[in-house]
């Protein structure tokens, strides 16, 4: 390792970026677990998924491209946003229908 990969690794900007992606990590992490409980049905599956994909591109045999690929910000987002988009449950009970009414 050179002096300037070091010193480069080291700097308050690294550091500062460092922690601002893992703000967002936490962010993005809170969004999809509060959005996965409140929506519940196929969007808990979905936010399992999309929570171990950075943890299995890790363990996926391939090219490093494939693993870069998997571990883009835009996998996770995309996840969050498709359990921000799917109903919830009703919150209001079905009606009868006609044949149900009584008399």
């Amino acid at each position: 390792m050179t002096r300037e990969t070091a010193s480069a690794a080291t700097s308050p900007a690294s550091w500062t970026a460092r922690i601002a992606w893992g703000v967002f990590g936490l962010l993005l992490l809170a969004w999809t677990v509060f959005e996965a409980a409140k929506h519940t049905g196929l969007t808990i599956p979905f936010a399992v998924i999309g929570l171990l994909v950075p943890f299995l591109a890790r363990l996926a045999p391939g090219s490093a491209a494939v693993q870069h690929t998997l571990l883009r910000v835009w996998i996770p987002f995309a996840v969050m946003a498709v359990c921000s988009a799917v109903p919830g449950p009703s919150d209001t009970p079905p009606r009868p229908s006609p044949s149900e009414w009584p008399g």
